[in-house]
């Protein structure tokens, strides 16, 4: 008979609650030996099983996990008891003090705040993101477009009507009359 692991290390009397409770079920008899509800999807218990100690440091080459302990550290990031979520880091990576999490909610909030979807132990949809307002001709263009005219015509006075027939000949269909 195998005891779980989480059994054995609360002592002798859970390994005897977890025998005579082994005839309901061995998840059951676990739980009842241990005191310890199950973790379950969405608790911050069952997402930080396993991450507490930098675990995930421990599965990395040593000096790749001193490098990126070590940057944290630079850019004032306590990672004691924090697990890095690289899904919601932005550019700094593991300088990203809100990418090193303790917790669901902390997933939640940087997601929120970020406009980030997320799914797995937390689920967040941010929905679409916001339409990008394009502008017809690119500012720099209108400027190149404006000296040219004016190197092939000295005399040329820059005028709105200019402006807007540059616009009307370089901008694509759609976006013409913006």
């Amino acid at each position: 008979m195998d005891v779980p692991v989480e059994v054995l290390r609360s002592g002798r009397e859970a390994i005897d609650r977890y025998i005579k409770a082994l005839p309901y079920g061995e998840n059951w008899a676990a739980m009842v030996a241990t005191q310890i509800a199950p973790g379950t999807k969405g608790s911050d218990r069952a997402f930080m099983e396993g991450r507490l100690n930098n675990q995930q440091l421990d599965e990395m080459p040593t000096r790749q996990a001193k490098f990126i302990s070590q940057q944290a550290r630079d850019a004032g990031i306590s990672i004691s008891g924090k697990y890095y979520c690289g899904g919601i880091a932005d550019h700094r990576g593991w300088r990203d003090p809100e990418a090193w999490v303790s917790s669901n909610d902390d997933i939640r909030r940087v997601a929120m705040k970020r406009g980030h979807t997320v799914a797995g132990s937390v689920n967040y949809d941010a929905g679409p993101p916001p339409p990008v307002k394009r502008k017809a001709l690119s500012e720099r263009i209108i400027k190149e477009e404006i000296a040219r005219e004016k190197r092939l015509n000295p005399g040329l006075k820059v005028t709105p009507e200019l402006r807007h027939k540059i616009i009307e000949r370089h901008a694509h269909p759609k976006l013409r009359g913006k």
